[in-house]
């Protein structure tokens, strides 16, 4: 029966060649001429169109970190693909390659022969070159006209290119399924190869040690078919169609009927791999990714062609970013060690954190949620908006500098304390300090210490709101904010990247860096890696100088001194040697907790909640309320003391002293300083009535602090002691004293008896 099959085979075939060659004959005689004479004419050269290939994603170090690509391809350089691999595909799809123009007729007609008798694909009718303007140059429509077409094309080609020089575009362009286009694509795709982020004597070593004749063969039976052929999806196709290309081979003589049956038994691929590529941290590529579709000074173009550059349908593009993977996986370990290992924090609560290099704006780390998923791609380091609490406070303390306050100045820190405010039901806005604390009128730097919400409240009516809206942004907030009274406690939300940056401003002295996360970006044109962005060009980028070194100066000061004694010394104690400087923040309802801060090298926010909704943190931590003072500063002290481990120590600048001495700053409703009825002496009120009664250089015995408010200040604005306490006896008035000692004077004793009655007493 077999026999009979393959002659009824042959016979259909060949009066369908016999009726085919006479339609071309009869209907395309003039392009047949241009074929047999296309090497003698003058030709303009044949334009292969441009072929997708991936674009490339690398951190600080120049590792890669991902890849985008619409068709996974990755060029190479033909001397390093396997020998095998190239005889194999030669052998099966264009044995005479490198001896016909770029036409065979005798191979054509040959292939339809053998591939009758193999019952499948056991030769090419097409050459390679042929192919190859098939797959750049036409459309894959199947007409008489469009085969003529490719036929003189094919042979102009030849005389463009070099025999290696077509084959090695056409090992780098040709599809084997599963979305491998060429061979460095198909050897990560089918065989697992790790060729990511290799060198090319690395990748020659890799597809030489891991691409022999049963792969070469298995990739060559691809070509034709790799949807049906795929050996993940129709195993037994698989097998019979690589059994064919090794047969072929044996008969070509690369190797004997014996050793082609051995590799027969080679097992074949039963699984698809990804190409291995390192994953530091979805959110900062997901970033680059945003910033390169939605910013056309990058890519330029409209969105649809910064898309296609992007997924490397133009030709593929590489990007160098500023990301530090060494630095990112500190913060992951810093987050892990304290909220999970540590104290056992529940997921449900996490953290979010941003950090740059004052120097430059450069992003070296960025954690934006718990994890990146399907299900939790929302980037909170830049997407993120929440509250910043006290945190925001060093933008009203900056203001205040830049107005000629110091720090050194007092402010009136009281609370309760109350301000008209229209939007209020009752026009009035009153706030607590922390915890319900009395608070102090004291000097700026120490209200920061403790940082005092009626004391900041107060400074930002003397600073003015709108004043420090406009600084804010200048430091870098972006997020809108407006010029309400409750400003100063951070009201308004802001991202972590956007406390980060502004931070920087005063790590670097008060000179404004933007943060970026692209260095360079480079394009595939005429076979050459061009730069079509450099950071270094972009005016957008330039520093400028937004602070005074002065006014930087005494911000940090202050912010040095929260650390070492103030709410941040969770923050300071794991640094070592290295200063540090920065600010708690606590929202309502401990529903956000952050802490912002900076050394000389690294600026970086930390903000911990829930990502999804405001849910209170009372209770978890082990001493009570999740503050900014807690789990926030313990991460960032963690982390900052692991990126700082290998750094010399820098120190913050000297900072020059104020032009005067400490002024008391009071508004309108603030009690005047120097109102001390005692000036010098101790302020006594007998009656406990609230009005002073005397004054003495010493406190009279049983007397003590009066338990209710009073206003007096002494001339440095310090609140004056009133002291409570029963009178002294009442002393006879002078005329009655006179009328005794007269009485005194004329009595006279009964003699015996008065002085028996003296002795007795």
């Amino acid at each position: 029966m077999r026999p009979f099959t393959v002659l009824f085979r042959l016979a259909i075939t060949l009066a369908l060649t016999g009726l085919v060659v006479g339609m071309i004959t009869v209907l395309t005689g003039p392009q047949l001429k241009e074929i047999a004479t296309s090497g003698e004419w003058s030709h303009s050269p044949v334009a292969l169109a441009s072929t997708g290939t991936r674009s490339l994603i690398y951190d600080q170090n120049g590792e890669l970190m991902a890849t985008f690509f619409d068709e996974n391809r990755s060029p190479i350089l033909l001397d390093l693909i396997p020998q095998e691999v190239r005889d194999a595909i030669l052998a099966i799809e264009d044995a005479n390659f490198y001896s016909h123009q770029g036409v065979d007729l005798k191979a054509t007609a040959r292939a339809l022969i053998e591939n009758v008798d193999a019952g499948g694909i056991s030769q090419g009718g097409s050459t390679i070159t042929q192919q190859l303007i098939k797959n750049l140059v036409l459309t894959p429509e199947q007409t008489v006209e469009r085969k003529v077409q490719e036929a003189a094309l094919a042979v102009r080609l030849e005389d463009q290119l070099t025999k290696d020089e077509i084959y090695e575009i056409y090992l780098n362009t040709v599809y084997f399924g599963g979305s491998a286009y060429g061979i460095k694509a198909a050897a990560e795709v089918y065989f697992g190869l790790d060729l990511a982020n290799k060198n090319p004597a690395e990748i020659q070593a890799t597809l030489d040690e891991g691409l022999g004749w049963p792969e070469a063969a298995l990739l060559a039976s691809l070509i034709r078919n790799p949807s049906v052929n795929d050996p993940t999806v129709n195993p037994q196709v698989a097998t019979y169609q690589r059994r064919i290309v090794l047969d072929r081979l044996a008969e070509l003589g690369y190797f004997s009927p014996t050793e082609a049956e051995e590799y027969a038994q080679t097992p074949l691929p039963s699984e698809r791999f990804q190409p291995t590529l390192p994953s530091a941290d979805d959110f900062f590529v997901a970033e680059v990714r945003r910033s390169l579709l939605e910013d056309p000074t990058f890519l330029g173009g409209g969105i649809q062609s910064r898309t296609e550059d992007l997924l490397g349908i133009n030709g593929g593009i590489r990007v160098y970013t500023t990301f530090n993977p060494a630095t990112q996986q500190m913060a992951i370990e810093a987050r892990d060690e304290v909220l999970r290992d540590k104290w056992g924090v529940d997921p449900f609560f996490t953290v979010s954190i941003a950090a740059m290099d004052p120097d430059n704006g450069a992003v070296r780390a960025m954690i934006g949620g718990e994890s990146f998923d399907s299900e939790s791609q929302f980037n909170l380091a830049t997407q993120g908006r929440r509250q910043p609490g006290s945190s925001f406070k060093t933008f009203v303390l900056v203001t205040a500098l830049q107005r000629g306050i110091q720090t050194n100045d007092k402010v009136n820190g009281e609370g309760p304390c109350e301000f008209p405010e229209d939007t209020e039901p009752d026009g009035i806005y009153e706030a607590n300090n922390f915890a319900n604390d009395d608070g102090e009128i004291a000097e700026i730097k120490d209200l920061l210490l403790s940082s005092s919400n009626c004391g900041f409240l107060k400074l930002g009516q003397l600073a003015g709101l709108n004043n420090i809206i406009s600084t804010a942004r200048l430091m870098g907030i972006d997020s809108e904010m407006d010029p309400v009274i409750s400003l100063p406690l951070g009201v308004e939300e802001v991202s972590p990247m956007e406390m980060a940056n502004a931070y920087g401003t005063l790590a670097s002295g008060g000179i404004k860096r933007e943060p970026y996360f692209i260095e360079r970006i480079e394009r595939l044109q005429n076979d050459e890696w061009v730069s079509i962005y450099e950071h270094s060009e972009d005016d957008r980028y330039l520093p400028q100088r937004i602070l005074t070194e002065s006014v930087a100066c005494w911000a940090t000061d202050a912010l040095w001194a929260n650390v070492r004694q103030g709410t941040g010394v969770r923050a300071g104690w794991p640094m070592g040697s290295q200063p540090a400087a920065g600010k708690t923040g606590t929202t309502e309802n401990f529903e956000d907790a952050w802490f912002v801060g900076y050394t000389p090298y690294l600026s970086t926010a930390v903000w911990m909640g829930n990502p999804n909704e405001k849910v209170s943190m009372r209770g978890i931590y082990p001493y009570g309320n999740v503050t900014g003072g807690s789990f926030p500063a313990e991460v960032w002290g963690a982390f900052n003391a692991k990126y700082h481990a290998n750094l010399p120590t820098r120190a913050f600048p000297y900072c020059n002293p104020f032009a005067q001495r400490g002024e008391y700053l009071r508004t309108v409703d603030d009690p005047e300083a120097g109102t001390n009825p005692c000036p010098g002496q101790i302020t006594l009120d007998y009656l406990s009535d609230e009005e002073i009664d005397a004054c003495e250089d010493e406190i009279p015995e049983g007397f003590e602090e009066c338990d209710y408010e009073y206003d007096y200040l002494d001339i440095n604005a310090v609140r004056v002691t009133v002291y409570c306490g029963d009178p002294p006896p009442e002393e006879p008035e002078e005329n009655e004293q006179e009328e005794v000692e007269e009485s005194e004077d004329n009595s006279e004793p009964e003699d015996d008896q008065t002085e028996e009655t003296t002795e007795g007493t």
